[in-house]
């Protein structure tokens, strides 16, 4: 006895019918063509977005670069400067010491002479006894001490009692008491020191 009066494939093709999937298998392959476009489109975003961030790093790259080749320049341009001013600076500063030893050294010969010529004058002078010193050679005397910077104080007796030394060039006044005891090298060691 058979168990269905209904051959299967029939009962098959009836249910098929009942449950009309064909429109769900359309369904199926439309959201399935929607699935492999979505997929498609966020490839071709996502291979935009990766060339877009390869162009963006090399971008940064080359302004780094470039950055870094600017404050390259500037810290060149900058050290040639400072050496340029340095070796303006160096000369100014050998100028100066040659113009200063020059003229220390016209100041020394000069003052070899005048002392030369003071200590010729000293020598010829009949200023070794006590005796007076004519007016001529008290007036010549009293010049080359004043060219000094040197003015001799009278002590009343027709002798000095001191020497103010005008030092012009620190601005300064210097005051030796002068002392017949003491010889005369010895004052004119004190003004050649003070002057």
């Amino acid at each position: 006895m058979p168990l269905l009066d209904t051959p299967p494939a029939t009962l098959c093709h009836s249910v098929l019918e009942a449950f009309h999937i064909q429109s769900d298998i359309e369904r199926l392959a439309t959201i399935n063509e929607n699935a492999q476009t979505l997929q498609k489109l966020r490839k071709t975003e996502l291979d935009e977005t990766r060339s877009a961030l390869r162009s963006l790093s090399r971008s940064l790259d080359a302004a780094k670069s470039s950055v870094e080749a600017s404050l390259t320049v500037a810290a060149k341009r900058e050290h040639a400067k400072t050496i340029l001013d340095l070796d303006k600076q160096k000369f100014a500063l050998a100028k100066n010491v040659t113009e200063l030893e020059k003229s220390n050294h016209l100041m020394e010969a000069s003052l070899a002479k005048m002392k030369d010529e003071y200590e010729g004058l000293e020598l010829e002078s009949p200023m070794q006894s006590n005796t007076a010193l004519s007016e001529d050679e008290t007036i010549l005397r009293l010049k080359i001490y004043r060219s000094f910077g040197i003015e001799l104080r009278e002590d009343g007796a027709g002798g000095y009692s001191s020497a103010i030394i005008n030092k012009k060039d620190q601005g300064d006044v210097a005051m030796i008491k002068l002392d017949s005891r003491l010889k005369r090298s010895t004052y004119t060691d004190f003004f050649w020191d003070a002057i």
